[in-house]
């Protein structure tokens, strides 16, 4: 098995560019998540076709390899063969993000790795709950009370797992991460918050707050000393900085984590707390309905883990929660339910299986294949199940379906069980059997495409190779930009990477001008002049766009040498633009040249390798 996982593991380093263009990976659940130097340098191709790999997905510029329960097998070989990981101390890995983005990942890369842990938390205090249910262990029992206080280690001891996440996320020495955790969490600091008496620190005031199950001041406090271990190491002597250095860290983390970021992350939380309660009792139902709907659009962003640190937050405050962790229930028993329609009625072995397989995991909580593999792929299944996520949303927040542990699978039906008794666990197997047969039967009826039987394949293919007569020849296409080639799956732009408008390839330019790349006509030039379509004489349609949005320059910077109907030769001059100014102005200029017919031919098959610089004239794409 170790050798299989071995291989897997080269063939993807391979695919990725080599171990030279990995800058890092991690991993969560389900994914294997990428930072890369180049992205000219990978092939997506050979990553889609191994057989661990469910889907692969961008966001921003982290590459996510969506890998199922085997990713950290592959994680584990990839590390054996010297890829850089989490635990590899490096340079910024997207230093062009978003705030937004920025956050979202410091917070996944702080949580991600918790969850096994909190995984077997919850469920140690689902056990609990059944056997005091069922009254096998009586309440007042030692034997309830141990296994009580193993449920609750992890939420207790939260500030400590997230303090050594983030040190590894914000690049701080993790034993002063932990430290300053534990300032938190001291018994004689809790003996305090607990006691009538204020508490002062040189006269200035510490706000009591109780930090046991908190997420936000230990992520706001371990950001902050990644600058002042920076600050620190400026001013301290070489010979005295391995004494000094922590010494100083920690003396000044102390005083900023108890009297300022403590209490104001302790505010956030509360603040938090009350706008769930003000949703969940004023829009519970729309709430809980719409994030059910869109969770698998959430997930393909990889944001979901961002939303873990309010529904513990919540769960931390008031008992329970009922608008993060119920609506990620409706929406991976949605998912289950649409993927085993699909094993049920699928006629090809292969997705039936695959269907099957992804189907019993996202009853459990793991959709990622299911959502990659099958629903996704297939489109309208992922539609089923999203209206049908939403509809048993509705229904758990009309009924105001509250969770005691987080869960998000069908683990959490003990889970309903709390202080509204059996009445809660009813409605919160209604929600899910609703969420489940609605995305099942859904799917059966919008239907999806499937995969031909072999021989019905072999038939058409026949067929179609008969009645073409475009088939007989190849027809070459050459490069009308110069500039570097990428795939039509690198371009920032879904009408484009999803092939909506046909194949072809795209041209990142390093010179600002369009030549023509066949012989032919010019169908129509846009009056924005930044995009040109082209009839070549053997009937092939070309679009040529320059830029993605560039039509909002309403011409600006372009000028046109043809215009419509005009008889044009290869290699002639049709526009020009002024590539320094377009750029100037904050407009990616990757020039998709698609072949928007491409469904009257076999296969358009791109002559140049992603990241390879083509000159004008240069083979560019040969259509069969």
């Amino acid at each position: 098995m170790k050798k299989e996982y071995s291989q897997i593991a080269d063939k993807m380093i391979t695919a990725m560019g080599g171990k030279d263009n990995i800058i890092q990976v991690f991993h969560c659940m389900t994914r294997l998540r990428f930072y890369v130097k180049s992205k000219g340098k990978m092939n997506e191709d050979a990553i889609l076709k191994l057989e661990e790999v469910s889907g692969v997905n961008w966001y921003n510029d982290q590459f996510q390899v969506i890998v199922g329960n085997e990713v950290d097998a592959v994680y584990k070989a990839l590390i054996e063969k010297g890829v850089p990981s989490e635990d590899t101390v490096g340079e910024s890995t997207n230093k062009d993000a978003s705030v937004l983005s920025t956050v979202v990942d410091s917070i996944t890369g702080c949580m991600t790795p918790m969850i096994p842990a909190l995984t077997a938390a919850g469920m140690i205090k689902v056990v609990l709950t059944l056997l005091t249910t069922f009254h096998l262990v009586q309440d007042s029992s030692s034997t309830y009370q141990v296994i009580n206080f193993v449920g609750d280690v992890v939420f207790y001891f939260m500030p400590f797992l997230i303090a050594a996440n983030a040190a590894k996320i914000f690049r701080v020495n993790q034993s002063l991460a932990l430290f300053v955790a534990g300032l938190f969490l001291h018994p004689n600091f809790v003996a305090m918050v607990a006691s009538e008496l204020p508490i002062t620190l040189f006269a200035l005031p510490v706000t009591k707050f109780s930090y046991s199950y908190s997420v936000i001041p230990v992520i706001l406090m371990v950001w902050i000393m990644h600058y002042i271990e920076i600050g620190v190491d400026k001013v301290t002597p070489k010979m005295t900085k391995l004494i000094l250095n922590p010494t100083l860290v920690m003396l000044i983390s102390a005083p900023i984590a108890l009297i300022v970021i403590g209490p104001l992350g302790g505010i956030i939380g509360n603040i938090l707390a009350t706008i769930i309660d003000f949703l969940s009792n004023k829009l519970g139902f729309i709430i809980v309905g719409a994030l059910a709907a869109t969770f698998p659009f959430i997930v393909m962003t990889g944001m979901h883990h961002a939303l873990t640190p309010i529904g513990l937050n919540a769960i931390a405050t008031g008992g329970y929660d009922t608008i993060v962790f119920v609506p990620q229930v409706c929406s991976n028993l949605a998912q289950a339910g649409a993927t085993l329609a699909v094993a049920y009625k699928s006629k090809d072995k292969n997705m039936k299986q695959l269907a099957s397989a992804s189907g019993i995991s996202a009853i459990m909580g793991i959709t990622e294949p299911a959502l990659y593999g099958v629903t996704l792929k297939l489109k309208r299944p992922v539609i089923a199940a999203s209206i049908a996520a939403g509809i048993g949303g509705i229904v758990g927040g009309i009924l105001q379906v509250s969770l005691y542990i987080a869960q998000n699978s069908i683990m959490a039906i003990p889970a309903f069980i709390g202080e509204k008794g059996f009445t809660n666990l009813l409605f919160g197997i209604i929600m899910i059997i609703v969420s489940f047969v609605a995305s099942f039967v859904l799917t059966l009826i919008l239907g999806f495409e499937d995969a031909a039987p072999e021989n019905q394949v072999k038939t058409e293919e026949k067929a179609t190779e008969t009645s073409k007569k475009k088939l007989v020849q190849k027809i070459e296409v050459v490069s009308p930009v110069a500039g570097t080639v990428k795939s039509l799956t690198e371009v920032p732009d879904k009408t484009f990477a999803d092939k909506l408008l046909g194949d072809g390839a795209a041209i990142f330019p390093k010179e600002g001008k369009v030549t023509a790349p066949v012989d032919g006509t010019v169908i129509s030039i846009m009056d924005t002049k930044h995009g040109i379509m082209l009839q070549s004489e053997d009937g092939l349609e070309i679009l040529i766009h320059v830029g993605l949005e560039t039509v909002n320059l309403n011409g600006k910077y372009f000028t046109a040498h043809v215009k419509s109907g005009d008889t044009i030769k290869r290699g002639e001059l049709l526009l020009e633009f002024d590539l320094e100014a377009i750029q100037a102005e904050g407009y990616n200029l990757i020039t998709p040249v698609v072949i928007t017919n491409s469904d009257d031919y076999i296969k358009v098959v791109c002559m140049e390798e992603s990241g390879n610089e083509v000159r004008i004239g240069s083979k560019l794409l040969t259509v069969v």
